[in-house]
């Protein structure tokens, strides 16, 4: 049996289809808070003034891993100051959803991250609980996590 045998064009794409196959799988990690809820150390609160829904997007590129945890903090500090400036000073029935993709374009270790937050501005008499609500189940990728760029939108 020859090399040329053995590596016939046929083997060959098969081979190389289910290698793609399975990089199209690893090229996106999604995370969720699920449905939409208030801290327990709120949930019990009657709020002097309820505002508002408001959103906040962020878009990260991260070169060597992704720590998703920081960064859906960082996105919701974004959308606490945004709920700050509106007279709020509580976030209640938050929701935020983490998706991480690989471009192909880009090198192996880049990777873009789109975070969505969105939660209910409020006033009240306790203090805001300053941690995203579910942060336990944000999915990273493992690795020394270097933001490159950032582009939050409100």
């Amino acid at each position: 049996m020859t090399f040329k045998d053995i590596f016939s064009p046929t083997i060959m794409v098969q081979i190389h289809q289910v290698h793609k196959s399975h990089i199209l799988e690893a090229e996106r990690v999604e995370s969720s808070s699920g449905p939409a809820r208030t801290h327990a150390c709120l949930a019990d609160l009657r709020p002097t003034v309820v505002g508002p829904r408001v959103e906040h997007k962020d878009e990260f590129t991260c070169k060597g891993g992704v720590d998703a945890g920081r960064l859906v903090n960082l996105a919701r500090k974004g959308l606490y100051s945004t709920a700050k400036e509106m007279g709020g000073n509580v976030l209640l029935e938050e929701k935020w959803d983490c998706e991480i993709r690989h471009p192909r374009y880009q090198r192996r270790d880049q990777f873009k991250v789109t975070i969505h937050y969105s939660a209910t501005v409020a006033r009240s008499c306790r203090p805001d609980a300053q941690r995203p609500v579910e942060i336990e189940a944000a999915k990273g990728i493992r690795g020394l996590m270097t933001v490159i760029d950032r582009h939050p939108e409100f």
